[in-house]
C-alpha cells in the first residue's frame, strides 16, 4: 500500500467524500441515542473539512477535530466560522492522538480506520479505548467489500488515481470489527451494511456504535 499526501488531496479541492453535510447515519446515531448530555465531548477522527464536526457542535458536544492534513484542518476552521460554532480542529495523527486519557464521550470515524495500514489498526484501536472514557461511544463506518468495480467508480469521479492504493487488502468485514473491538474492552451493536455515500458514488460499508465498557 502506497502512503497517500492527504494533504495534496485538500490542495486539488474537495475530494468526493466531502459533500457538504453531516452523514445521515451519524444525524440518525445522534437522534437515536438521545445524546449529548451537557458537558459531553465529542472527537471526530479523520475529521476531513469538518462537516461532522459542525454537526456535532450544533448539537451542543464540546468538539475536537483531528486530520492529519493541515489543510484540510484549515477548511475545516472556515467552515466552522461560517457556521458559527467553535470546533477544536488540531492538525495530529490517529495513531497518537493528541488528546488526554479517558476525556472523550463519543467518537466518530467515517472512513479512516479503514485506510490505515493493517499493521497498524491495532495501534489505533489501542489509542481509541485510550481516551474514550468507560461507557462513552464510538460510531465506526468503513468499507466492507473491496473490488475492481469500486476502485473503477472511485478513479472516475477522482483524479487521485493512488487512492486505490490506500485501501487495506482486508476491509472492515463484520468478523474484522468484531476481532479489533472484542470483549473485554469493548461491546458491539449489531453491525449493519449500507451504502457510505459521496458526490457521485456511493461504496458498500459497515457500521457499527461500539461502547467502552467500563472494566476494560
Amino acid at each position: 500500500m502506497n502512503v497517500l499526501n492527504w494533504n495534496e488531496v485538500y490542495q486539488q479541492g474537495n475530494p468526493f467524500w466531502d459533500f457538504g453535510s453531516a452523514s445521515p447515519e451519524l444525524v440518525a446515531t445522534v437522534m437515536n441515542q438521545g445524546f449529548p448530555q451537557p458537558g459531553d465531548t465529542a472527537l471526530d477522527i479523520g475529521c476531513g473539512g469538518g462537516w461532522e464536526s459542525i454537526f456535532l457542535a450544533k448539537c451542543g458536544y464540546h468538539v475536537l477535530g483531528i486530520d492529519i492534513a493541515p489543510d484540510a484542518i484549515r477548511l475545516a476552521q472556515q467552515r466552522a466560522k461560517e457556521a458559527g460554532v467553535h470546533v477544536d480542529f488540531r492538525q495530529g495523527n490517529v495513531l497518537q492522538l493528541p488528546i488526554e486519557d479517558e476525556t472523550i464521550d463519543f467518537i466518530t470515524d467515517r472512513g479512516c480506520l479503514h485506510i490505515i495500514p493493517e499493521k497498524d489498526q491495532t495501534t489505533y484501536v489501542h489509542e481509541v479505548a485510550r481516551v474514550l472514557k468507560p461507557g462513552g461511544r464510538f460510531l465506526l463506518r468503513g468499507i466492507s467489500q473491496v473490488d475492481k468495480n469500486m476502485f473503477a467508480r472511485i478513479q472516475k469521479v477522482s483524479e487521485l488515481k493512488e487512492i486505490a492504493d490506500n485501501v487495506p487488502d482486508e476491509p472492515l468485514s463484520k468478523e474484522k470489527i468484531e476481532r479489533l473491538f472484542g470483549a473485554p474492552s469493548f461491546s458491539l451493536s449489531p453491525i449493519l451494511p449500507f451504502e457510505m455515500g459521496g458526490k457521485e458514488i456511493s461504496i458498500r460499508a459497515n457500521m457499527v456504535l461500539i461502547r467502552k465498557n467500563s472494566q476494560s
